[in-house]
């Protein structure tokens, strides 16, 4: 255990090596109100290196109101010391196919489709680890955000049963000419049921022109790539969960929010509280 590698308070750093990715992943360990808690909730969260610490405060800051139970937080990550930093393996894991062609607008991804095997890792290698070391309950919640988001909705589709809860912001839907789309119909065709608790959040600039705004800062280099594809994440989204909601699962709870003013980068963590209050009964 790495204890000087975080500066938050009740929080441990781990490194654990996965045999399904064949890789190595930073663990991120916040004990949230879990002190002298027999096997707590946990929410699991991906992009940690730059969503760990804002999830902990936010998380400690509902429980003073009593708005969330206690919750050990687990965040994955690399060992790596930012988000920026992270561009090729969160590429690799949260993925759910390879998309070659996408390579011309970011060459540096150089890895791509790695999901089922990070979502075995979670599920195989992750889990019973939090699990024995913790003695953390079932109760598993996800927290995702952009391809974080787009690798919550495959594991929905995929492995429903991993997660309890799914808070999943701004899911980069578009990946790979919105392939999840085509995962969904799939799923649809042969079951009859999911049972899981969603929570889907965007910022409502997540259009096309909300991001060329969002990008108005960049250097013109910076802001062709952001610019590069027509997008309207809002809209694919909007469609996504018409599509779900139209299934019909009789345990399915559904529920999506599109807030005002946000971009991208500026609304994880609205979507996580928000999330997270609607999936634990809060106060809303």
């Amino acid at each position: 255990m790495d204890t000087d590698a975080s500066p938050l308070g009740g929080t441990e750093v781990h490194y654990l090596d996965s045999e399904h990715v064949g890789a190595e992943f930073k663990i991120f360990v916040g004990h949230c109100g879990t002190e002298g808690v027999d096997a707590p909730a946990v929410l699991y969260l991906t992009d940690a290196n730059g969503q760990f610490g804002g999830t902990v405060d936010v998380i400690r800051l509902m429980q003073l109101s009593r708005h969330l139970p206690p919750l050990l937080v687990v965040g994955i990550g690399y060992r790596v010391a930012t988000i920026v930093d992270t561009l090729h393996q969160r590429t690799r894991d949260l993925t759910p196919t390879a998309w070659p062609a996408y390579r011309r607008f970011e060459p540096e991804r150089t890895e791509m489709g790695g999901a089922p095997d990070f979502l075995a890792f979670i599920r195989d290698e992750l889990m019973p680890w939090v699990n024995s070391r913790y003695g953390s309950s079932q109760d598993a919640t996800y927290f995702g955000h952009s391809l974080g988001g787009l690798f919550g909705t495959y594991a929905l589709l995929a492995a429903p049963d991993t997660f309890t809860r799914y808070v999943i912001g701004s899911p980069s839907l578009w990946w790979h000419s919105r392939a999840v789309f085509e995962q969904e119909a799939e799923y649809a065709a042969t079951h009859d049921d999911l049972a899981a608790r969603v929570f889907f959040g965007i910022g409502a600039d997540e259009t096309h022109e909300g991001r060329a705004r969002e990008a108005a800062n960049l250097d013109a280099t910076e802001h062709a790539k952001a610019t590069a594809i027509y997008l309207d994440m809002v809209d694919d989204l909007q469609r996504f969960v018409d599509q779900l909601a139209g299934r019909d699962y009789p345990n399915l709870r559904l529920r999506h929010e599109v807030f005002p003013d946000e971009f991208h980068i500026t609304v994880p963590f609205v979507n996580l509280s928000r999330g997270l209050r609607w999936s634990f009964d809060a106060p809303t």
